[in-house]
């Protein structure tokens, strides 16, 4: 059942808004499970993401639900950027994420880039342009070859859970979209090795199944918001090879995401952190844990729900839905997390979000409505309290903000630029910005005892949400 408020077109268009030219998607990368971001690693920079490639699949699906002339010249300038920017050694560019581009290499951004763009492929056979087509079959292929470097392209004992599933599933993809039977015999017993080696049941009960990240530590087993990289590929497998073991271990899964989660202090079903041992005892940890980024999981219970009727499952993805909407702003965005106390609670990252809307995208209707509100311009400034700082946004500027009278973050940055930094302007010097980056009217908020009051602005301007304990009271 739909939730009234949540709003898939203006997360869409919240994405777009990062868009460039060039098809490149900019961001703030925030990695809001593991609490890193390019300003964290001193990297500074906020370009592409591969990601961010979901965004090209979810766009594809709603694009098949309802096609739009703006949507698919969008779609294809996506493709043309992520299909054709490789390293020399035919990994992708831009696959540093959190840490930015001082990280050149990893599986997973290689993977779930391959998988993205398989799923673009799947959805849009049937009115993308062939050059597209083409571009993304070579482009995936290439990849795959590079990606041999990874424990020879198999899995094998040294892998990550979640990034070798995610490979498999770009194979799977590739295989059905151009019928490229290379690796059928092989996508078979990889699937089998990782689940007898990695997956582990009988918590938080006897009905489900989770998996080690990797066999040098266990100890602890993946965050919940990586399942859906198990869970889809093992869908798949049994659409395509019809063993119901597959569909079997995918719903184990699914019911080990749904019965770890717990219910925030607004009263919102929320995705836990992670299981781990403690005194030879399995033992949950809840947070700090994202709310932007629940997408692959919820996408592969949704695919997992075409097959097996589960109102438990159902009823665990409207609560997530009604997570989504409780904590989205009007522009679109949502809350990063919670449990973080800093930026990594309010900065969106364009990257994680862009997973959230491949799911919406699947499970939501498109219309003619989705896409005026998609394309349609946003006018307003757009505020996320949190309890240390906030994030701000208007046009082209984006910032994180310190409350007034505090000097701790200060971040600038422009949707249109590569990098960021540190407001310097009364200082001056090298590391001082353009005076681009600074937005003549940004508003000012003050933490008081009893609560946030904006300071400076006009309030009929600004859509402010929070995620702060302390009440926003409005005008001061």
């Amino acid at each position: 059942m739909k939730t009234d408020s949540l709003n898939p077109a203006m997360l869409g268009s919240w994405i777009a808004s990062w868009v460039q030219e060039n098809g490149a998607i900019h961001g703030f990368h925030n990695h809001s499970v593991w609490g890193g971001n390019p300003y964290r690693w001193g990297d500074f920079t906020a370009g592409h993401s591969t990601w961010s490639s979901p965004f090209l699949a979810g766009l594809s699906c709603a694009l098949k639900k309802h096609p739009h002339s703006d949507g698919i010249a969008l779609l294809s300038r996506l493709i043309r950027f992520q299909a054709t920017a490789f390293q020399p050694d035919n990994q992708y560019e831009h696959i540093g994420f959190q840490v930015g581009e001082l990280l050149n290499f990893g599986l997973i951004h290689n993977a779930i880039t391959n998988a993205s763009l398989g799923l673009t492929a799947l959805n849009g056979r049937d009115y993308l342009p062939t050059e597209d087509m083409d571009l993304i079959r070579q482009a995936v292929l290439k990849n795959m070859e590079a990606c041999k470097r990874y424990g020879g392209g198999r899995a094998t004992r040294g892998a990550t859970a979640n990034q070798d599933y995610a490979r498999l599933w770009g194979k799977l993809l590739l295989q059905e979209v151009y019928e490229d039977k290379r690796w059928y015999d092989e996508i078979v017993e990889d699937l089998n090795f990782m689940i007898e080696h990695f997956h582990i049941g009988g918590f938080p009960d006897s009905d489900c199944e989770a998996t080690y990240r990797g066999l040098s530590d266990l100890s602890a087993v993946e965050p919940a918001e990586y399942y859906g990289l198990m869970i889809c590929p093992l869908v798949m497998a049994y659409e395509v090879y019809g063993d119901e073991k597959y569909l079997d271990h995918a719903g184990r899964i699914c019911r080990h995401v749904a019965r770890s989660a717990w219910v925030d202090d607004n009263g919102q079903t929320r995705f836990h952190r992670m299981w781990y041992v403690r005194h030879s005892q399995w033992v949950k940890n809840d947070q700090p844990m994202l709310i932007a980024g629940m997408g692959d999981s919820l996408e592969g219970i949704y695919r997992y729900l075409q097959h097996v009727e589960d109102r438990e499952l159902s009823d665990f993805l409207d609560a997530c839905d009604a997570t989504y909407a409780y904590y989205q702003n009007p522009r679109g965005y949502f809350a990063s997390a919670t449990g973080w106390q800093s930026e990594v609670d309010i900065a969106p990252s364009s990257a994680w979000h862009s997973h959230d809307f491949r799911y919406l995208a699947l499970r939501y209707t498109v219309d003619a409505a989705f896409w005026e509100q998609f394309f349609a311009p946003y006018e307003k400034m757009s505020v996320l309290l949190g309890d240390q700082c906030m994030w701000f946004e208007h046009g082209q500027h984006w910032q994180i903000r310190d409350y007034f009278w505090q000097d701790v973050f200060q971040l600038l940055g422009r949707k249109d630029e590569v990098h960021f930094g540190r407001d310097m302007t009364w200082v001056g010097g090298p590391k001082a910005l353009p005076e681009s980056y600074n937005h003549p009217d940004v508003p000012v908020f003050l933490m008081a005892e009893d609560g946030i009051y904006l300071k400076e602005g006009d309030a009929a301007t600004i859509d402010v949400t929070s995620v702060a304990k302390l009440s926003y009271k409005g005008t001061l």
